[in-house]
């Protein structure tokens, strides 16, 4: 959550660069209003409960023990407005996300 907290903080700056921010979470749809809502969040957060969004992507966790239910590989992407994806970064440790003044950096290259 410390990670689109930090979005909500940055969002004037990511809106000045005409970033949208969606987060997707495994967590139930309800899950999701209660974060947005409690970060009072600009921008959606919608529910992959059913771990499908993760599988089209490839962006399951390949070290997740596969008896239990997957789980995703934090990832930040970059699109621009032609669809065409200019930055990806995937936690190598899911603890341990790319800081914000990286994604506005990227986010800045993107003409």
């Amino acid at each position: 959550m410390t990670e689109l907290g930090e979005f909500v903080k940055h969002q004037e700056e990511l809106k000045a660069l005409d970033v949208q921010v969606v987060g997707v979470s495994v967590d139930p749809v309800e899950r999701c209003r209660e974060v947005r809502d409690k970060l009072k969040a600009p921008f959606p957060v919608l529910s992959d409960a059913k771990r499908e969004v993760m599988e089209i992507y490839g962006t399951r966790n390949p070290d997740h023990d596969p008896g239990e239910r997957p789980i995703n590989t934090p990832t930040l992407v970059l699109i621009d407005r032609t669809g065409t994806v200019r930055w990806i970064h995937q936690a190598v440790d899911y603890r341990v996300r790319a800081p914000i003044s990286t994604v506005l950096e990227e986010a800045r290259k993107i003409p």
